[in-house]
């Protein structure tokens, strides 16, 4: 939501760190990556894509620099405020989504589970744990 998105900027901004080069030059591929596998889902080649606008890769990858350091400094902070706060989904929330994701693929929850196998679901619980402090930054914000 627009509220989340204006207390993580302020949370972010007043963050202070440094992104190591290796972890944002992964960012960038990454985000590389995931449009050229948007175009091709639009049936444009990368090539094609390349050719049309007359840019380079490392031209991209140097427009999708700020993006990416943004994305990664908003995750690095979430990943602390779940640190400090030791936020952990609980039990029910991810026997909850789990469920969503079984009904979702029309396949029971063991299915799910087995699909995923531990990294995939220390993952998603991760992921949740970051919502969590998103949610729980949006609360403190309002006490302030």
């Amino acid at each position: 939501t627009l509220n989340e998105d204006r207390v993580i900027e302020k949370v972010v901004e007043n963050a202070s760190m440094e992104i190591p080069d290796p972890m944002l030059e992964s960012q960038c591929r990454n985000m590389l990556e995931d449009y050229a596998r948007r175009l091709q889902s639009q049936g444009i080649s990368f090539d094609q894509y390349l050719q049309f606008t007359g840019s380079t890769i490392e031209q991209l990858q140097e427009q999708m620099r700020p993006q990416a350091e943004l994305r990664l400094r908003t995750r690095l902070v979430l990943e602390a405020v779940v640190a400090a706060e030791k936020i952990e989904p609980s039990e029910e929330l991810v026997e909850a989504e789990i469920k969503k994701m079984s009904e979702n693929y029309k396949m029971d929850a063991e299915q799910i589970k087995t699909i995923m196998g531990e990294v995939g679901m220390a993952q998603m619980k991760a992921d949740m744990a970051v919502q969590e402090a998103v949610d729980f930054l949006v609360a403190e914000a309002k006490l302030v």
